[in-house]
């Protein structure tokens, strides 16, 4: 499992569209790896993708992502969340 080619994607078609660049929602930048890390390593990216009490539910106004792509983030995440 990596950055480049398992999040990456994920993020790219889930939450970049909404969380990229000087404009990004929240504050929250997902599409570069400094600003995802962040919140992977802080627990704001799993609770969020995951629904969890506590946290805003994301997408916002869109499906839950797969259980497949949240397991992908957790096993990055608990990884790590390494840059590979």
């Amino acid at each position: 499992m990596t950055y480049q080619a398992t999040i990456a994607p994920v993020m790219a078609s889930s939450c970049n569209s909404c969380h990229s660049g000087a404009t990004a929602s929240g504050g929250v930048v997902t599409n570069t790896y400094e600003g995802l890390k962040i919140i992977a390593l802080n627990g704001k990216l799993y609770g969020s993708v995951s629904h969890a009490s506590g946290f805003s539910s994301m997408p916002q106004n869109g499906n839950k992502l797969s259980a497949c792509n949240i397991d992908k983030i957790k096993t990055w995440i608990d990884a790590g969340a390494l840059q590979n």
